[in-house]
Protein backbone atom coordinates (compact mmCIF):
# COMPACT_ATOMS: atom_id res chain seq x y z
CA UNK A 1 0.00 0.00 0.00
CA UNK A 2 1.87 3.25 -1.08
CA UNK A 3 1.91 5.85 1.89
CA UNK A 4 -0.06 8.94 2.37
CA UNK A 5 1.82 12.13 1.08
CA UNK A 6 2.17 15.14 3.57
CA UNK A 7 0.41 17.10 0.81
CA UNK A 8 -3.16 15.75 2.48
CA UNK A 9 -1.90 16.42 5.85
CA UNK A 10 -0.63 20.07 4.59
CA UNK A 11 -4.23 20.12 3.99
CA UNK A 12 -5.96 19.21 6.65
CA UNK A 13 -3.56 21.32 8.66
CA UNK A 14 -5.26 24.43 7.25
CA UNK A 15 -8.26 23.17 9.41
CA UNK A 16 -7.53 21.47 12.16
CA UNK A 17 -4.39 20.57 13.97
CA UNK A 18 -4.34 16.60 14.38
CA UNK A 19 -2.78 14.71 17.52
CA UNK A 20 -0.32 12.30 16.67
CA UNK A 21 -3.37 9.83 17.22
CA UNK A 22 -5.89 10.79 14.56
CA UNK A 23 -2.79 11.07 12.25
CA UNK A 24 -2.49 7.62 12.83
CA UNK A 25 -6.22 7.24 13.01
CA UNK A 26 -6.27 9.01 9.44
CA UNK A 27 -3.79 7.08 7.80
CA UNK A 28 -5.56 4.11 7.95
CA UNK A 29 -8.80 5.35 6.30
CA UNK A 30 -7.02 7.23 3.91
CA UNK A 31 -6.18 4.98 0.66
CA UNK A 32 -4.05 6.03 -2.61
CA UNK A 33 -4.87 5.12 -6.04
CA UNK A 34 -3.24 5.93 -9.30
CA UNK A 35 -5.24 6.65 -12.29
CA UNK A 36 -4.94 7.01 -16.04
CA UNK A 37 -6.47 9.34 -18.17
CA UNK A 38 -10.26 9.45 -19.14
CA UNK A 39 -10.41 7.66 -16.38
CA UNK A 40 -14.44 7.63 -14.89
CA UNK A 41 -14.18 7.78 -10.92
CA UNK A 42 -17.63 8.29 -10.86
CA UNK A 43 -20.98 8.21 -13.27
CA UNK A 44 -24.15 9.38 -13.38
CA UNK A 45 -26.73 7.45 -11.55
CA UNK A 46 -24.01 6.03 -9.29
CA UNK A 47 -24.32 6.91 -5.34
CA UNK A 48 -21.18 8.93 -4.41
CA UNK A 49 -18.73 7.05 -2.41
CA UNK A 50 -15.61 8.86 -2.13
CA UNK A 51 -14.22 12.49 -1.60
CA UNK A 52 -10.70 12.53 -3.79
CA UNK A 53 -7.52 14.30 -2.77
CA UNK A 54 -5.85 15.12 -5.58
CA UNK A 55 -1.74 14.78 -4.93
CA UNK A 56 -0.76 14.46 -8.98
CA UNK A 57 -2.89 15.34 -11.41
CA UNK A 58 -6.33 16.76 -12.84
CA UNK A 59 -9.38 16.03 -12.22
CA UNK A 60 -12.97 17.14 -14.15
CA UNK A 61 -16.58 17.33 -13.39
CA UNK A 62 -19.17 17.50 -15.43
CA UNK A 63 -23.18 16.97 -16.67
CA UNK A 64 -24.75 16.14 -19.87
CA UNK A 65 -27.22 18.85 -21.19
CA UNK A 66 -28.34 16.84 -24.21
CA UNK A 67 -25.46 15.61 -26.06
CA UNK A 68 -22.98 18.21 -24.42
CA UNK A 69 -20.93 18.05 -21.65
CA UNK A 70 -20.86 20.82 -19.20
CA UNK A 71 -17.64 21.46 -17.27
CA UNK A 72 -18.05 22.17 -13.56
CA UNK A 73 -15.12 21.43 -12.17
CA UNK A 74 -11.29 21.27 -12.81
CA UNK A 75 -8.86 20.08 -9.61
CA UNK A 76 -5.93 20.00 -9.44
CA UNK A 77 -2.72 19.11 -7.06
CA UNK A 78 -3.80 19.85 -3.31
CA UNK A 79 -7.33 20.01 -4.07
CA UNK A 80 -10.78 17.70 -3.53
CA UNK A 81 -12.94 16.77 -5.73
CA UNK A 82 -16.45 14.61 -4.99
CA UNK A 83 -19.84 14.71 -6.18
CA UNK A 84 -20.76 16.63 -2.92
CA UNK A 85 -24.11 16.53 -2.98
CA UNK A 86 -24.40 12.59 -3.83
CA UNK A 87 -21.79 11.95 -0.79
CA UNK A 88 -23.14 13.80 1.44
CA UNK A 89 -26.67 12.96 1.40
CA UNK A 90 -26.59 10.04 -0.55
CA UNK A 91 -28.59 10.65 -3.51
CA UNK A 92 -27.22 9.75 -6.83
CA UNK A 93 -24.55 11.48 -8.91
CA UNK A 94 -25.37 14.04 -11.43
CA UNK A 95 -22.16 14.47 -12.59
CA UNK A 96 -19.42 12.40 -14.00
CA UNK A 97 -16.00 12.83 -12.37
CA UNK A 98 -12.99 11.94 -15.19
CA UNK A 99 -9.36 12.06 -14.52
CA UNK A 100 -7.97 13.80 -17.23
CA UNK A 101 -3.91 13.00 -16.70
CA UNK A 102 -2.36 10.31 -14.73
CA UNK A 103 -3.58 10.76 -11.45
CA UNK A 104 -2.39 9.99 -7.72
CA UNK A 105 -5.30 10.41 -5.65
CA UNK A 106 -5.67 10.07 -2.11
CA UNK A 107 -9.07 8.70 -1.02
CA UNK A 108 -11.77 8.16 1.85
CA UNK A 109 -14.66 6.63 1.55
CA UNK A 110 -18.03 8.29 3.39
CA UNK A 111 -18.06 4.51 5.99
CA UNK A 112 -14.63 5.78 6.51
CA UNK A 113 -15.46 9.23 7.38
CA UNK A 114 -18.22 8.31 9.31
CA UNK A 115 -15.62 6.30 11.10
CA UNK A 116 -13.34 9.46 11.83
CA UNK A 117 -16.53 11.54 12.93
CA UNK A 118 -16.85 8.87 15.42
CA UNK A 119 -13.46 8.87 16.61
CA UNK A 120 -12.88 12.41 17.66
CA UNK A 121 -14.31 15.92 18.15
CA UNK A 122 -11.65 17.07 16.45
CA UNK A 123 -12.49 14.78 13.03
CA UNK A 124 -16.14 16.52 13.10
CA UNK A 125 -14.66 19.87 13.23
CA UNK A 126 -12.30 19.08 10.18
CA UNK A 127 -15.42 17.43 8.26
CA UNK A 128 -17.47 20.78 9.29
CA UNK A 129 -14.66 23.04 8.18
CA UNK A 130 -13.72 21.75 5.03
CA UNK A 131 -17.59 21.24 4.10
CA UNK A 132 -18.07 25.26 4.78
CA UNK A 133 -15.48 25.97 2.29
CA UNK A 134 -16.84 24.06 -0.32
CA UNK A 135 -19.96 25.81 -0.05
CA UNK A 136 -18.34 29.22 0.27
CA UNK A 137 -16.21 29.02 -2.74
CA UNK A 138 -19.47 27.47 -4.70
CA UNK A 139 -20.90 30.21 -3.79
CA UNK A 140 -18.46 32.77 -4.56
CA UNK A 141 -17.71 31.12 -7.73
CA UNK A 142 -21.19 31.03 -9.27
CA UNK A 143 -22.24 34.67 -7.85
CA UNK A 144 -19.76 35.43 -9.69
CA UNK A 145 -20.46 33.70 -13.08
CA UNK A 146 -23.51 35.33 -12.75
CA UNK A 147 -22.57 38.60 -12.63
CA UNK A 148 -19.24 38.82 -14.58
CA UNK A 149 -18.80 39.42 -17.87
CA UNK A 150 -17.46 36.97 -20.14
CA UNK A 151 -13.65 38.88 -20.42
CA UNK A 152 -13.86 38.87 -16.25
CA UNK A 153 -14.09 35.10 -16.15
CA UNK A 154 -11.46 34.61 -18.29
CA UNK A 155 -9.04 37.12 -16.98
CA UNK A 156 -9.55 36.06 -13.56
CA UNK A 157 -10.02 32.29 -14.20
CA UNK A 158 -6.59 32.72 -16.03
CA UNK A 159 -4.67 34.85 -13.33
CA UNK A 160 -5.71 32.47 -11.23
CA UNK A 161 -4.75 29.55 -13.05
CA UNK A 162 -2.04 30.02 -15.77
CA UNK A 163 -0.83 26.44 -15.95
CA UNK A 164 -4.34 24.93 -16.95
CA UNK A 165 -4.35 27.07 -20.75
CA UNK A 166 -1.39 24.04 -21.28
CA UNK A 167 -2.75 21.47 -19.46
CA UNK A 168 -6.56 21.00 -20.19
CA UNK A 169 -8.71 21.14 -23.55
CA UNK A 170 -9.50 24.81 -24.13
CA UNK A 171 -13.41 23.42 -25.05
CA UNK A 172 -13.42 22.34 -20.98
CA UNK A 173 -11.72 26.04 -20.08
CA UNK A 174 -14.77 28.11 -21.84
CA UNK A 175 -17.38 25.23 -20.50
CA UNK A 176 -16.35 25.98 -17.24
CA UNK A 177 -16.43 29.75 -17.91
CA UNK A 178 -19.64 29.79 -19.34
CA UNK A 179 -17.71 31.02 -22.48
CA UNK A 180 -18.49 30.74 -26.27
CA UNK A 181 -15.45 28.77 -27.51
CA UNK A 182 -15.26 31.16 -30.24
CA UNK A 183 -15.07 33.65 -27.62
CA UNK A 184 -12.12 31.68 -25.37
CA UNK A 185 -9.94 32.17 -28.27
CA UNK A 186 -10.31 35.70 -28.87
CA UNK A 187 -9.97 36.53 -25.46
CA UNK A 188 -6.89 34.17 -25.31
CA UNK A 189 -5.25 35.57 -28.12
CA UNK A 190 -5.75 39.10 -26.62
CA UNK A 191 -4.20 37.56 -23.70
CA UNK A 192 -1.13 36.73 -25.09
CA UNK A 193 -0.74 39.50 -27.60
CA UNK A 194 -0.97 41.77 -24.65
CA UNK A 195 1.70 39.92 -22.91
CA UNK A 196 4.02 40.55 -25.92
CA UNK A 197 3.73 44.20 -25.64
Amino acid sequence: MKLIGTNVFAYINRFVELTDAERKVLRQHIQIMTCVPKQVLTNIGELEQHTYFIEKGLVRKYFYRGQEEITVQLSKEGQLISSSVSFLSGVPSDFVIETMEPCTLAFITKSGMESLYEYSVNFEKMGRLIILEWMLMKEKTDTFRMISSPKERFVQFISENPDLLARVPQKYLASLLDIKPETFSRFKKQYFLKGEE
